[in-house]
């Protein structure tokens, strides 16, 4: 099952109106200034579109990586903190039921214990619906966010008329698989033409290297617009599974499609 669909719900709303009326947000438009508001300004507000507040660092005393992923259907380069959030981009790219996303667009400030605190969510998302999510990771090891952070997050988030998911970042084989497929992204020249001859050779469940020699293609350049299709969702696998050259495929518009290739 999908790292994200395997996690805390939503908000269930409990809580109260007005609850995040002490926070303070701070979204930078593109190429525009920092913005400061309340939570309830938030609403409709597309952050899912807009890039983080200020360029992310690594925190003090612990090894970090800035990484820059451009979307793959959008004209959006998302800079992500950390590799944690670099493998939950991935995973937003690949899955459908997300049509956009940004990691950090959003800072939220409040005071706590006499001192002003400070915190961006992972990412926030537009599902394919329309419906606007504040997406972040759990802590290693961890079953739910620091009570305060969540308490502070759902009150927002009533206001701003998000919902809330706690998350995992894609690991083990289905982040290896997505890592792999990530790779191939992107569309190529030519791709319509041999894309119908493989889609042909997989309408039933067949190993790579064997569909791709049924389709009359050479086996590196069959390879890659395989992995492509894969990534594109066009053809579907089983990604519990290695993704090796011999991995099993078939077209979604077979009837093995209605399962999405997705344990």
């Amino acid at each position: 099952m999908s790292a994200v669909v395997d996690s805390g719900g939503p908000p269930d709303g409990k809580a109260a109106p007005g609850a995040g009326q002490d926070v303070v947000a701070l979204y930078r438009e593109p190429y525009g200034p920092v913005r400061s508001c309340s939570a309830a300004a938030l609403h409709g507000v597309a952050l899912e579109e807009f890039g983080p507040v200020s360029e992310p660092v690594p925190y003090r005393g612990r090894k970090g990586i800035i990484t820059y992923w451009p979307v793959a259907t959008r004209e959006q380069t998302v800079v992500c903190g950390s590799l944690r959030q670099w493998r939950l981009a991935v995973e937003l790219d690949f899955e459908p039921a997300w049509v956009a996303f940004s990691a950090g667009p959003v800072e939220l400030r409040w005071r706590a214990g006499g001192r002003e605190r400070r915190w961006r969510p992972d990412f926030l998302a537009r599902t394919a619906d329309g419906v606007r999510e504040a997406l972040v990771l759990k802590p290693p090891d961890q079953d739910s966010l620091p009570a305060v952070k969540l308490q502070v997050l759902e009150a927002v988030a009533w206001a701003a008329g998000w919902r809330v998911r706690q998350v995992r970042e894609p690991s083990g084989l289905r982040g290896r698989n997505l890592g792999w497929l990530a790779g191939y992204r992107f569309p190529a020249d030519d791709e319509e033409g041999q894309g119908r001859a493989l889609l042909e050779a997989f309408r039933t469940p067949t190993g790579l290297r064997a569909g791709v020699a049924a389709s009359g293609l050479d086996e590196l350049t069959g390879l890659d617009l395989a992995y492509r299709m894969l990534w594109q969702r066009r053809l579907l696998f089983d990604i519990t599974q290695p993704l090796l050259p011999d991995a099993v495929a078939w077209t979604a518009e077979g009837p093995e499609g209605a399962h999405g290739g997705i344990g």
